[in-house]
């Protein structure tokens, strides 16, 4: 279980990062197109390989959105595999207890009817 969590953990420390990898890109990418919004003219345009902001701009909002629907869905994912990992050990964990108890109570009755068994003696 603790090798699970351990992966899970590590798991999503990785897609953190990633994320904010990507995270990075984007604000880069918006602080180029900040600075070439400025400019207007065609010759501009000509000058940095006929590059259209508003293709740019789709191309980033398309990114943002799919990237947020990808990591959505899998967190979804991760969210109940790791639900029904934490139910099924946590099932086991009251079995083992409940098993401890039963054994317990039988104990503690075997105690009282030996301490019965001493007093009538």
């Amino acid at each position: 279980m603790e090798e699970i969590l351990t992966k899970i953990l590590h798991g999503m420390n990785d897609i953190r990062d990633q994320v904010a990898e990507i995270s990075d890109n984007i604000k880069s990418l918006e602080r180029r197109l900040d600075r070439l919004e400025k400019v207007d003219s065609i010759e501009h345009r000509i000058e940095v390989n006929q590059i259209d902001l508003s293709d740019i701009k789709d191309i980033v909002s398309k990114m943002e959105s799919y990237q947020k629907e990808e990591l959505n869905d899998f967190f979804q994912y991760l969210k109940g595999a790791s639900i029904k990992i934490f139910s099924e050990e946590l099932l086991c964990i009251n079995q083992r207890l409940d098993a401890q108890l039963t054994k317990i109570a039988k104990n503690e009755e075997a105690i009282l009817m030996m301490k019965e068994k001493n007093k009538v003696s």
